[in-house]
């Protein structure tokens, strides 16, 4: 598999190198133009929730995220309160979207009640606490990025009483300037691939094209010209949404299988172009 002579534009702002290795790896030219920042929330944006965490008056906690984790750990040690945040995990029962927590959680020596299946979206973590006894509970949860409306609303309407933490928001780069450029090359075919690993990242690309009136001619790039890849359903979604049909999906949510899927697509694209010409 092969990305030779391919231009792939990512918008990853977290692991860009890595993603980038991976592509040159398979022979493909990678352009890193971060389209989301996170924003650490300051300890005392979070000190409300995370002091009931702490004194144990919550009956379940849900982790969401790794990085979401691993920074309400550091609110609470900045709170003074890094003690009791392990002390309640060690007690409470523990909800977790997928393995990313989970090997979180493996550091500080605590194993979660339940997990989330593949591929690890809002659907599989509200089918396993649908298993918990949640009506009269108070259910803490980290969210990341945004609140998870889909996620609170499951939880409220089976009973559940949620004491929600948002320990970082995602925010537009402060120089837009080069996510504009980039949205041009892509209109201008200048890119064979957009790589998309995030629903935010699909959020904020469309945000500056709409800013730049440019959002119908985006479309248009990615539907006929440029092939986009979504690292799993949940940017593969907000794809959709916008009316942009998603080219490559791997069948396991994750950064390798994404380039591994997309190097696959250009050598059966190629493949197949060249039977035409043979046949021709």
């Amino acid at each position: 598999m092969s990305l030779r002579g391919k231009r792939v534009l990512m918008l990853e702002a977290r692991l860009p190198d890595v993603l980038a290795d991976l592509v040159s790896r398979h022979g493909g030219e990678a352009v890193c133009v971060p389209a989301v920042v996170e924003v650490e929330a300051a300890a005392a944006e979070v000190a409300a929730p995370l002091s009931m965490l702490c004194r144990k008056h919550v009956d379940v906690v849900v982790l969401q995220t790794g990085v979401g984790a691993e920074r309400l750990s550091r609110q609470a040690a900045a709170l003074g309160l890094g003690e009791a945040f392990l002390e309640a995990l060690r007690h409470l029962p523990i909800a977790v979207r997928g393995p990313k927590p989970t090997a979180v959680l493996h550091r500080w020596g605590i194993s979660p009640t339940c997990s989330a299946a593949r591929p690890y979206t809002t659907t599989e973590l509200c089918a396993v606490l649908a298993d918990l006894p949640l009506p009269a509970r108070t259910v803490f949860v980290q969210h990341y990025g945004q609140i998870n409306e889909p996620l609170r609303n499951f939880l409220r309407d089976r009973g559940a009483t949620t004491v929600d933490a948002l320990p970082y928001r995602w925010a537009l780069p402060k120089d837009p300037g080069p996510l504009r450029r980039a949205i041009e090359g892509l209109i201008k075919r200048e890119f064979h691939a957009l790589m998309v690993t995030s629903q935010s990242q699909v959020v904020n690309l469309f945000a500056v094209a709409e800013s730049l009136g440019a959002a119908d001619a985006l479309r248009d790039a990615l539907n006929t010209g440029v092939a986009v890849a979504a690292v799993g359903p949940v940017a593969g979604r907000a794809i959709l949404e916008r009316g942009i049909r998603v080219t490559v999906e791997p069948s396991q949510p994750k950064m390798a299988p994404l380039v591994r899927a997309l190097a696959a697509y250009f050598d059966l694209a190629g493949a197949q172009t060249r039977m035409r010409r043979g046949d021709a």
